[in-house]
């Protein structure tokens, strides 16, 4: 059951108007409290739990403290026993939350909040759960704010240097190995400008990219050194083969002392 101070809000919700991440809207009061409860149920759900600590080698602590959750058909129930649904799923979609066809994107996903200045800005999910149609998307996400970065807020600290990973769930095998000043990509944005003024603002030099060397993300390094030296940000890479991510990596060797290694011997890319 939704809070009494939760089910008050939604009631005061024009169905239709246009969402905007103002951070004292009640629709971002309520964007957060979704994202308690899928972390509420995450903690009721063995199965997701067993993927985030065994498969992904994920720690309470760091599940804890990025308030991972998990959306099943049972959670849709919360949503339902609130005193005026229809202006709370209105808020859904125009959040992203509930698709254009009003499914729910992260039926049988685990999912990692995106936050910005403490505030949710959008989330990315692992399908889990077969229950759902085979054709969906096996990384569901949404974002309010497109410039938004997985875990940006550690950039409050104005770092020296960062690493990028390509993936949320990437930095956080990475963040539960200690490396603290990480970042990521989120969804299907690429790195842009924006991201690279926003290292600049906060004093970022040096930029560690965490992709595989396959040939697809090449391309994208080759586009993301291109940018930061426009902001004249200093670009090295980690050296991992093609088929190796820092999920696999961290597989291979749960220690972390590889991945350390490979943070501290990160080349320049291309001579730049």
């Amino acid at each position: 059951m939704l809070s009494s101070h939760f089910q008050h809000n939604v009631q005061n919700i024009a169905p239709f108007l246009p969402f905007t991440a103002d951070l004292g809207s009640v629709e971002q009061q309520q964007i957060n409290q979704t994202y308690v409860i899928y972390a509420n149920h995450l903690q009721k759900r063995e199965l997701a739990l067993e993927y985030l600590q065994n498969t992904r080698g994920l720690s309470n602590d760091i599940i804890s403290q990025y308030k991972l959750g998990f959306a099943d058909k049972s959670v849709c129930q919360q949503f339902r026993d609130i005193d005026n649904p229809e202006a709370f799923r209105g808020m859904l979609q125009r959040t992203g939350v509930i698709g254009p066809k009003g499914h729910m994107i992260f039926l049988g996903s685990v999912i990692i909040p995106i936050k910005q200045n403490g505030n949710i800005v959008g989330g990315v999910g692992r399908r889990i759960s077969d229950v759902v149609r085979i054709t969906s998307t096996p990384y569901p996400f949404h974002l309010i704010d497109e410039e938004a970065l997985f875990n940006a807020d550690c950039l409050s600290d104005k770092p020296n240097c960062v690493v990028l990973c390509k993936t949320p769930m990437e930095a956080l095998i990475a963040l539960g190995q200690g490396i603290e000043e990480v970042i990521s990509l989120v969804g299907n944005v690429d790195f842009n400008d924006a991201h690279a003024k926003l290292l600049k603002a906060h004093k970022v030099k040096l930029v560690k990219v965490a992709f595989n060397q396959s040939a697809y993300y090449l391309q994208k390094l080759s586009a993301i050194v291109q940018t930061l030296k426009r902001y004249r940000i200093r670009c090295k890479v980690l050296d991992l083969p093609d088929w190796q991510d820092i999920n696999a990596l961290c597989l291979y060797d749960s220690s972390g002392k590889s991945l350390h290694q490979r943070i501290r011997q990160a080349q320049p890319y291309g001579g730049h």
